[in-house]
Parts: structure tokens; sequence; C-alpha cells
């Protein structure tokens, strides 16, 4: 029964995302360790993983329905975990397999992997993943008034630096000055939702005030209510510190209790807190999460106000609106990357 349930599942699973990847475009992100212990990041480009198995000879699975596979040995014997939960033993087939990562296209044979896993994605017709409504990558002034996803941005008293970002340009503001600002229309922010970026502080400083050090971005209705911000704070108005998120009506804070200073450290739990990092800021109706480097350091529950989210056009600030937001000040310089606004609750980070 079980060899027979496999076959009938196997079979009418790659069948069906194989139709659906004819209707809409599938990308796959790999995550592999080698043996080594070094591991490659990227999209897999190899079409099929084939091999045998008990129940089927000759099996070709499609990358979109495998999860991760467990290589136990050079000669492809290896465990296999599906995204419907099936786990089963298979013989791998290919010799290598295909990865386009940051350093470039790449072969990597197979007996070089302990592990793979991957994660299918849909993306639309221009080319970025499904539910992505909004993406600057501040490569140059020109992805800034022509963002690759979303309605146009207007560059203020920040700079593009060219040759500073983690991939490419990124968005360098000074403390005291906001640097860009974009119009959402009204309805692009909806009941759930995710903003993410990459930022590196750039002030040298060990430890943070009352607020702003630094302030990442602010949100207003056009008639200037504030409705959100995510910053650094030692006191974020109702006595939690850490990195403070507000939303709408609802605010979440890594830590607790007020502290006149707190060491950055206190957030990063010790790991360097210089350099690239990477920040995502995920909303639903009832709750608000953030999350640094992929880790969630902090989640609150509470209630979406979203009469106030959906009476008007949005205001997204970086960092803050020179003219609205004065309560949201910025007192450290850093830089900005690849600053992105899903209409989901995402919660997996491309790293």
């Amino acid at each position: 029964m079980r060899k027979s349930y496999l076959i009938t599942m196997v079979a009418m699973l790659a069948g069906s995302l194989t139709a659906q990847t004819a209707e809409k475009d599938y990308t796959v992100s790999a995550n592999a360790t080698l043996m080594d212990g070094s591991t490659v990041k990227g999209e897999f480009a190899t079409q099929g993983i084939t091999g045998t198995t008990a129940f089927m000879k000759n099996l070709s699975l499609d990358p979109t329905i495998v999860k991760s596979i467990a290589f136990s040995s050079t000669n492809g014997e290896s465990k296999v975990e599906l995204t419907n939960g099936d786990k089963f033993a298979m013989t791998v087939a290919n010799e290598s397999f295909a990865i386009k990562s940051l350093i470039g296209n790449l072969k990597i044979p197979r007996s070089n992997f302990k592990a793979l896993s991957l994660s299918a994605r849909k993306v639309s017709a221009n080319g970025h993943d499904d539910g992505l409504i909004f993406y600057c990558t501040f490569d140059d002034e020109a992805s800034v008034t022509a963002p690759a996803v979303g309605p146009s941005m207007q560059l203020e008293l920040g700079q593009i630096r060219t040759h500073e970002g983690r991939t490419g340009g990124a968005l360098f503001v000074n403390p005291g000055v906001s640097g860009t600002t974009v119009v959402l229309p009204r309805g692009m922010l909806t009941s759930d939702g995710c903003i993410e970026f990459w930022a590196n502080m750039k002030s040298g400083k060990t430890e943070f005030s009352t607020g702003g050090d630094p302030n990442y971005f602010g949100l207003y209705t056009t008639d200037g209510n504030s409705g959100g911000a995510l910053g650094f704070a030692s006191n974020d108005g109702v006595g939690n510190s850490g990195i403070c998120g507000i939303f709408f009506g609802m605010r979440t804070s890594s830590n607790s209790g007020f502290m006149h200073m707190m060491p950055y450290s206190d957030v990063f739990k010790g790991e360097d807190y210089n350099g690239w990092h990477h920040y995502a800021f995920t909303w639903t109706m009832s709750s608000l999460s953030l999350y640094i480097d992929g880790k969630r350091v902090s989640h609150a529950t509470g209630r979406l106000n979203t009469e106030l989210l959906s009476k008007d056009d949005i205001i997204l600030a970086i960092p803050f609106h020179r003219t609205l937001g004065k309560s949201f000040n910025n007192k450290s310089a850093f830089l900005m990357d690849d600053f992105k606004i899903w209409n989901y609750a995402k919660t997996d980070f491309d790293l």
C-alpha cells in the first residue's frame, strides 16, 4: 500500500507542478552544504533529479516538489523529503547539479554534496517573486526614481553610494537628514505584509540611546498621522527597548524594560553588530514580528488599526519624513540595500 501510494503521489504531484510551471514561472532556491562544511546558496538550475527507488526505477523528480536531499555516500544513496512531508530512500543518478550563485554559475559534482535543501517560489510576469509589491535595489539614482517593482521614490538629502552596497550600490543616510520617500497608494499595504531590507550601521557607536540610533524608516498617512517605524531605542515610548517596531496600532520590541543607554550586543546576542545585517518587519491582522538575519527577535500580538491603514495613501520615509516625522529623528548614519515590501506575512528570507 505504501509503495503504491508513493508511486501515485509522486506521479500526480510531479505532473501537477509540471503543468503549473507551464502556466506560471517558478524559481527554485538552493541551499547546499558541501562535504568540506562550506555552503552554497543560489538558484537551482538542474531540470530534474533522477534516480532509483524501491518503488520506481528511473524516477525523475521535479525540483519544485523536493524539500531536501541528504547524501549519505558518494554513490548516490540518499534520503529524500518532499514538500508534502513524504520521505523515502533514493539512489540519485545525477552526476552533478547546476546552481546559479552570487559567484557565478556552478556545476557541482554530486560527490561534493552532503545535503541539499530546495524551496520553490512563484514569480510574477516581471520576473520577480509572486507577492513582491515594492523593490528598490539602491544601486544608483535611476534605481530609486524607477524601482524594480513599485512606484517611484523621491531622493532627498541622502546619497547613493554605488560601490558600498551589499551588492552594487546602497543608500547612505547621515544623521538628522531624510534619505528618500515613496508614496504607497491606498490599498497597497493590507492586513498582512512584510518589509525587509539589508542595513549596515556606520555610526561607530557601541550603544544606543532613547531613540533613533538609527531609525530605519517611518510610515505616515498623507494627512500627517504616524503609522509605523523601525529602529533602535532604549525606550520605545512604553518602557521597552532594543530593536523596536510600530505598525498601525501594534508595537513590539526585542528587549523589555527601559535603559538610559543600551549596548547593541544585547540585541544581537553577543554577535557582531557591525557590517551588513538583514532586517524584516512582518505583520498580520493580530501580530507584529521583527527578524534579524532570519531569526525572530521580537513578537507581539495586538489589533491592527485597519481604518488608519486603509484611509489614505501611505508615505514610506527612509529614515523619516522631514516635514511630518519630527518625532522619528535619526541620530546615526547607516547604509541600506535591497528594500522590499511583500503583500503577505513573509517569514522565510534568502540570506
